[in-house]
């Protein structure tokens, strides 16, 4: 989970992350051809391509975006479902080598390169946002917390649910529910039930349920503290002990919003203020999340409460994101 995985996307749909080169003519397609051979370009699929040093900088989640924007270039007819139609919103944690999914009325489930095609999608609510074709956000909701690991779901139904102008949890936990096929009901259960959309970003999300899995308390969200004229909202707060949590995305401080110098000086007047209301302030990052044992730790030093049975199988999930 390098980076951030939530670029901005509300009402419309993440923008492609790098330039895309695309075939158009037999003679474009010789000089593209050319540059892959010298190692300039990289394929992303048969005719689309892109500069090999850009591609190489992006994280994750933005290379799969942009594979998945590909494939919208390649077949603008698609519809895109899952973690696709996630990633087109916004939201997608870096699972390295993820297909891009997309449903198809008839024939049969297959992989086909990168692309898996779904079939059986006509439960589901199809809308076109900005020219592209993908699954409605209940959908999409429900549809990723069927397929991907219990913690990991939480966070993209939250993601999704901040998204969604009238979707509520309980709405989504009655979709899940009413699918003809079972398949992955269960395991939807877990983030479903948890959800809430309260979480302002995917690390705060894996964040609890790094919490959860491991027993600790859990916390306050998103509560206010007010000094000196400044209101300060915390991501995490353990009244019983006076605990400050920060869950921090680097994309605070790597200029994309904001001067970083800046945002470092302001954070550091943020954290002076919230010490004085604190018995202790805690901040940690994707690896921190990514690698529990760290978070843990951080969380257990400060005396935050403990009183579960720590799930080291739902923990171990975490794993496998990149």
């Amino acid at each position: 989970m390098n980076g951030t995985s939530e670029s901005i996307a509300v009402d419309g749909i993440a923008p492609v992350p790098i330039e895309l080169l695309r075939e158009r003519s037999p003679l474009n397609a010789s000089r593209l051809n050319r540059a892959w051979h010298r190692g300039e370009i990289i394929r992303i699929m048969p005719g689309v391509y892109a500069e090999s040093k850009r591609w190489q900088t992006l994280p994750p989640w933005a290379r799969y975006l942009a594979h998945v924007h590909a494939v919208a270039l390649k077949k603008p007819d698609a519809v895109f479902c899952g973690v696709s139609a996630a990633a087109l919103r916004g939201v997608y944690l870096g699972r390295p080598d993820e297909p891009v999914h997309v449903l198809e009325p008839l024939g049969s489930s297959r992989l086909a390169g990168r692309i898996r095609v779904h079939t059986g999608g006509h439960e589901r609510v199809i809308e076109e946002v900005g020219g592209t074709l993908l699954t409605g956000i209940p959908d999409t909701a429900v549809d990723v917390a069927r397929s991907v690991p219990p913690i990991e779901g939480l966070a993209y139904v939250d993601a999704l649910l901040r998204r969604a102008r009238n979707p509520r949890p309980d709405e989504l936990r009655a979709l899940n529910e009413s699918r003809e096929t079972s398949r992955g009901r269960r395991n939807a259960r877990w983030a479903l039930e948890r959800a809430t959309g309260v979480p302002e970003s995917p690390l705060e999300s894996l964040s609890l349920g790094v919490m959860e899995a491991a027993g600790f308390e859990l916390p306050e969200l998103q509560v206010e503290f007010h000094l000196e004229g400044c209101v300060d909202r915390a991501d995490f707060f353990w009244r019983s002990r006076r605990i400050i949590g920060e869950a921090d995305g680097r994309i605070k401080y790597d200029g994309t919003l904001q001067d970083p110098m800046s945002a470092i000086m302001r954070e550091k007047q943020r954290d002076s203020r919230l010490r004085r209301q604190a018995s202790g302030l805690l901040h940690w990052g994707w690896s921190e999340v990514r690698d529990f044992a760290i978070l843990t730790g951080i969380l257990m030093s400060a005396g935050v409460p403990r009183p579960h049975r720590r799930d080291a199988a739902l923990l171990a999930t975490l794993r496998d994101l990149a």
